[in-house]
C-alpha cells in the first residue's frame, strides 16, 4: 500500500497543535515568530516554537506509518500551487451569461476562506527543511506543480499508482476518490471540528491487485495480494479511534455536483434541495448503473442530457433559456468539482503525464524514518 499525504493539510494540523501548545507557553508571549536579524524586514519562527512544530510533525507522520507496517510501498507528500480553478471561474463568468440566483454577487473560489498571515512561516521550514530529509533519508516523495492543486495530483495518484493507497487529508472532497476502480483507496481525516476521526472506504474490498508488471511509473515490482492487508489496515485504524464510512461513489460526486460546496463557495444548482438532489440521483443511478461516473467523466452528452431532464421534471422547469443556464451551472459544477484526470483542464493534464512518464518514485525506508526520527536535533 502506498500513502499519500495532503501536505498542506498535514502542515496545518501541525500548525494547529503547535500553536495550542504555545498557548500554555510563557515563552510564546503575544506572538510565535520574532524579526529576522539576519534578514531585513522578515521573520522566523521561535527557536521553542520551530523544536515543537519539527517534533509534532514527526510524531504525526509516523502515526500515519505506523498501521500500515510493512505493507508500505512509497510515501507521497502533495502541495498546492496556485489553483487554476480560480482562473478557469473568473473566466467561466467573465464570458457566461451564467446569472443563477445561488451564487453570490461576487463569485470567488474558496473566496470565504481566511488565513493566518505569518503561518507561511511554517510552510517554509517543512518545505526547506523537513521534505528535503524526509526525501534523502527516508525516500518520501514530493510533488508541487504550478497552477496545480494538491488534490488534483492526488487524484492522479489515485488513478496511476498500481497498489492500493491510503490518503491523508483534512478535505473530504477526496471522498469522491474512494470508489475508483481496480483497487482499494482509503481516506483517513482527523477529527477537527468532528466527534471522531474518520476512515472512509470502499463498500466492498478488492481482494487481489493486478499482477502484471508494467515497465513504468507506476509498476509493481512483484505479483501484489492486496484484500487482506488491506482490511487489516482499516482495522488498525478503527483500533485507533478512526470511524469507518463506506463510500457510494456515485452518490457522493452527484451530491457534491447538484448542492454545490459552502466550503469552496461553488453555488448549488438553483432550487435544489438535498431532498431533490436525492431523487435525482436515484433516477440516475437507476439508469445508467455502475457507467455513471464513467460517462459523467466523459461529459456524456446523452448522459448531461438526462440530467438536465431530471432536474427540469423535478423543477418544473420549460423555458429553454432557463435550461440553458441550467446546463451552464452543471457543466461548470462537474468542471470544478469533479476529481477526475479526464475533467482537469489539457494544460494540467499535460504537466501531470509528461512528468509521472520520466519520474520513478522512490521506496520508503522506515528504518531510516525511525533512526531520522530519534534524531531530530540534526535538522
Amino acid at each position: 500500500m502506498d500513502l499519500i499525504v495532503d501536505g498542506n493539510a498535514f502542515i496545518n494540523v501541525a500548525i494547529s497543535v503547535t500553536k495550542s501548545l504555545a498557548m500554555k507557553d510563557k515563552r510564546t508571549a503575544d506572538a510565535y515568530y520574532v524579526n529576522d536579524l539576519f534578514n531585513d524586514g522578515g521573520f522566523m519562527l521561535k527557536e521553542h516554537i520551530r523544536v515543537s512544530f519539527r517534533n509534532f510533525s514527526f510524531t504525526y507522520l509516523n502515526s500515519l506509518i505506523a498501521p500500515i507496517g510493512t505493507s508500505l510501498g512509497s510515501v507521497h507528500f502533495v502541495f498546492d500551487s496556485k489553483s487554476w480553478r480560480k482562473e478557469y471561474t473568473n473566466s467561466f463568468f467573465e464570458k457566461s451569461t451564467f446569472t443563477t440566483t445561488s451564487a453570490p454577487v461576487e463569485f470567488k473560489y474558496k473566496g470565504n476562506r481566511k488565513y493566518d498571515d505569518h503561518h507561511y512561516l511554517f510552510f517554509d521550514y517543512f518545505q526547506q527543511v523537513i521534505i528535503p530529509a524526509l526525501n534523502e533519508k527516508c525516500g518520501v516523495n514530493h510533488y508541487r506543480f504550478k497552477g496545480t492543486e494538491g488534490d488534483d495530483i492526488i487524484a492522479y495518484l489515485c488513478e496511476n499508482l498500481s497498489q492500493d493507497i491510503l490518503v491523508y487529508s483534512v478535505d473530504q472532497d477526496l471522498k469522491q476518490l474512494v470508489g475508483i476502480p481496480n483497487k482499494n483507496v482509503l481516506l483517513i481525516v482527523p477529527k477537527q471540528m468532528s466527534k471522531t476521526k474518520k476512515i472512509f472506504v470502499p463498500p466492498t474490498l478488492i481482494p487481489e491487485m493486478a499482477d502484471e508488471e508494467v515497465d513504468d511509473f507506476f509498476s509493481l515490482n512483484d505479483a501484489h495480494i492486496a484484500g487482506t492487508s488491506t482490511d487489516k489496515i482499516i482495522k488498525s485504524f478503527i483500533n485507533k479511534d478512526y470511524v469507518e464510512h463506506p463510500v457510494d461513489l456515485s452518490h457522493e460526486v452527484l451530491t457534491k455536483i447538484l448542492l454545490g460546496d459552502k466550503s469552496d463557495n461553488i453555488p448549488k444548482i438553483t432550487n435544489i434541495s438535498p431532498a431533490k438532489a436525492t431523487k435525482v440521483i436515484e433516477s440516475l443511478q437507476s439508469r445508467f448503473g455502475e457507467s455513471l461516473i464513467s460517462l459523467l467523466d466523459d461529459l456524456n452528452e446523452e448522459f448531461i442530457l438526462t440530467v438536465l431532464e431530471e432536474i427540469s421534471i423535478i423543477n418544473k422547469l420549460a423555458d429553454q433559456d432557463k435550461i440553458k443556464e441550467l446546463r451552464d451551472h452543471l457543466l461548470f459544477n462537474i468542471k470544478i468539482i469533479r476529481l477526475a484526470t479526464k475533467v482537469f483542464p489539457d494544460e494540467i493534464q499535460d504537466v501531470l503525464v509528461s512528468f509521472f512518464k520520466e519520474y520513478h518514485p522512490l521506496k520508503f525506508h522506515l528504518k531510516e524514518f525511525i533512526a531520522l526520527k530519534n534524531n531530530l536535533s540534526t535538522l
